[in-house]
């Protein structure tokens, strides 16, 4: 394989997409791309020799089948359908098939996948949300109607009966507040659904920068793959220099699919990883963005501590708990990340209230800060609440849907004077590990 070859080989599994090569039966004979890790979690090479058809539910094969038939006939087809995972969840999927024509004739189907389902869930909840504000402003009409028919008959009742002045004041006063108490619901109502098309549109927008900044950060990343090709021709300084850049360019894609994640357009891509090499590399990284003032040591375990999670929202979660331990500290002193596995006792079991696996992996981050009282420690991960000048509040928020979505949990212990730590747990991964931080 040529240079060339191998750099676009690295872009296209580096793609969030799933990409399959199908040969004239259907049958796939080369598969690549971040995408496919959800169908095969064990490994993409297991869907080679695979016909497509069949990774798709009973009910949707005569659909597929009917797709593969088209482009056969030289149609280029596009359609969104649910799939089940290899873990049996349900995603939904926009996938493009492609016929390659070659002698006049069909050589073999193009099909790239990609898991829209936070987009179609999001797309019905805003329908559902403009249906509720639909109704709530039909409500509001019908009412403000009500209201003025009340007051048309009020004053006919009241030219024709010519009802005592300071009771008829009295109740034309009322029935003017209902009027603008209607008036107001109304404005509210068309107010709120203005903001949520608002919203619709911001997101559609994040989305799109996003996409198109990590378009440009693969750039950067196969270039630089291609000045580590050649790293013996470069001194240790710009070797250096040069991990450096590559992991910052992984952090910065890491921050790209926050911002898809926001938007609802980027899934969770979860992954077998060993949680004691994640926090090895993490650290080496985030040494350089705590300051000159503020250390990390690593206390591992010896031996492998796997766990099946999404590893650069582990990361992007480490950072933010770090960040909030240095800022305990006053940006000096020591941040201590401990990594291990633990047994779960039955107290340990009861505490939680519902079923948790019997080993857990687990990262620790300790400081030496003043610690933390009680009703912060209660109200620490509620979105928007913070204690810092400035703070947004979701920092840690993030944290704790992060790990939640991994099937793990956060655990808090602070001292007055003496610091927090903050553990981070996660059900240990039976399986074996097939990628590496």
């Amino acid at each position: 394989m040529s240079e060339g070859e191998g750099r676009y080989r690295q872009f296209v599994e580096a793609s969030a997409d799933c990409m399959k090569e199908l040969d004239r039966d259907g049958v796939i004979r080369f598969v690549a791309g971040l995408g496919c890790m959800s169908l095969a979690p064990e490994g993409v090479e297991r869907l080679v020799g695979v016909r497509w058809l069949d990774l798709w539910p009973p009910e949707a094969r005569d659909m597929v089948a009917r797709v593969l038939d088209r482009a056969a006939a030289g149609e280029r087809v596009d359609f969104v359908s649910p799939r089940r995972t290899a873990l049996g969840t349900s995603r939904w999927w926009e996938v493009m098939v492609a016929p390659v024509v070659a002698d006049d004739s069909l050589d073999h189907f193009i099909v790239i996948s990609r898991d829209v389902t936070e987009r179609v869930e999001l797309q019905a909840a805003l329908e559902s949300i403009n249906e509720l504000l639909q109704e709530r402003l039909n409500e509001t009409v019908a009412r403000s109607a009500n209201a003025t028919t009340q007051y048309g008959t009020l004053l006919e009742r009241f030219e024709s009966e010519n009802w005592a002045r300071q009771d008829a004041e009295s109740r034309l006063s009322t029935l003017k507040e209902q009027l603008d108490m209607a008036s107001r619901a109304r404005e509210l109502a068309e107010a709120s659904a203005s903001q949520a098309q608002k919203q619709q549109a911001v997101g559609q927008l994040v989305s799109g920068i996003a996409h198109d900044f990590n378009n440009m950060l693969q750039t950067v990343i196969v270039s630089l793959s291609g000045l580590q090709d050649e790293a013996d021709d470069l001194t240790p300084h710009q070797r250096r220099m040069l991990t450096y850049a590559v992991e910052g360019s992984r952090h910065a894609t890491a921050l790209t699919r926050r911002l898809l994640a926001f938007a609802r357009n980027q899934p969770s891509r979860p992954e077998p990883i060993d949680l004691g090499d994640l926090v090895e590399s993490f650290a080496d990284f985030a040494r350089h963005g705590m300051g000159g003032r503020v250390g990390i040591e690593v206390l591992r375990q010896p031996g492998a501590l796997p766990i099946w999670v999404d590893r650069h929202s582990i990361e992007q979660a480490l950072m933010n708990v770090c960040l909030n331990a240095r800022d305990a500290m006053g940006n000096m002193g020591t941040i201590v990340l401990q990594v291990g596995d633990r047994l779960v006792d039955d107290a340990m079991a009861e505490a939680r209230r519902e079923p948790v696996p019997a080993r857990q992996v687990f990262v620790c981050v300790a400081d030496t800060g003043g610690g933390m009282s009680d009703e912060v420690r209660e109200r620490l991960f509620e979105p928007y609440f913070t204690t810092k000048q400035g703070g947004s509040g979701l920092g840690l928020a993030q944290v704790y849907g992060t790990v939640a979505q991994a099937g793990g949990g956060v655990e808090i212990e602070s001292d007055a004077g003496i610091g927090t730590r903050i553990r981070l747990v996660f059900p240990r991964y039976a399986g074996a590990l097939t990628s590496a931080v």
